[in-house]
């Protein structure tokens, strides 16, 4: 584990905090919408569809098979890495106001993200800007590549429990890759089916207002 989370576990041990920990992208920023909507001005809209459409049908704009080019890609890379980019990314509409409340009940105590350490300081501005509780960022270390993103998201959460009982998330293969023996919750956000297994908790809300009223206070 990187020393950072190491160092973060401790911290959180020695003020006696429990809480939860909130992923970013599409889940208090609207990232994918972002992102589809550049690809659709930079690269085209084969089926014509809106970011809503794009999103019911395909979830994430990889999944599009005609949205799979090298050209594409590299546009992509620019943009991931990208700080004016990522400072102006819009809100999910009132996800502040609900955290704010949630934070009342059960304190946010980190900011789990796959954004790398050079948009942290973008990353907590744009936090800052829209009055989420101030809290730490675990970000993507170098050694991590994307598509092992949610991987090592499992095995940070897993770590860092119980001083991080839970996270909200909006990814549903993060469920996939935490282990059967997990004792933490995943509030799997802006899921519309049943939770991707039983076997440990997963609470699927399709919104924030479901978020805040399936929390269990500490």
């Amino acid at each position: 584990m990187h020393s950072f989370i190491i160092q973060l576990k401790n911290r959180l041990k020695t003020k006696k905090l429990k809480g939860l920990a909130l992923d970013i992208d599409d889940t208090l920023a609207q990232s994918g919408d972002a992102w589809i909507e550049g690809i659709q001005k930079a690269f085209g809209n084969p089926e014509n569809l809106t970011v809503e459409e794009v999103k019911t049908k395909y979830r994430y704009s990889y999944n599009a098979p005609y949205w799979n080019s090298p050209a594409i890609r590299q546009w992509e890379e620019s943009i991931r890495y990208n700080e004016g980019w990522h400072r102006v990314l819009p809100l999910i509409k009132n996800a502040n106001h609900i955290v704010e409340k949630i934070h009342r009940l059960v304190p946010i105590v980190a900011y789990l993200t796959a954004r790398p350490k050079q948009l942290l300081t973008a990353t907590r501005d744009w936090l800052d800007k829209h009055g989420f509780p101030p809290a730490e960022i675990i970000y993507r270390p170098a050694a991590v590549r994307l598509p092992n993103n949610l991987a090592w998201k499992a095995k940070v959460l897993e770590y860092l429990y119980p001083q991080v009982i839970g996270m909200v998330d909006d990814h549903p293969q993060l469920a996939k890759d935490l282990s059967k023996t997990y004792p933490g919750t995943l509030y799997l956000y802006d899921y519309h089916d049943q939770a991707p297994r039983g076997d440990i908790n997963i609470i699927p809300c399709k919104n924030w207002q479901e978020v805040l009223e399936s929390l269990v206070p500490l």
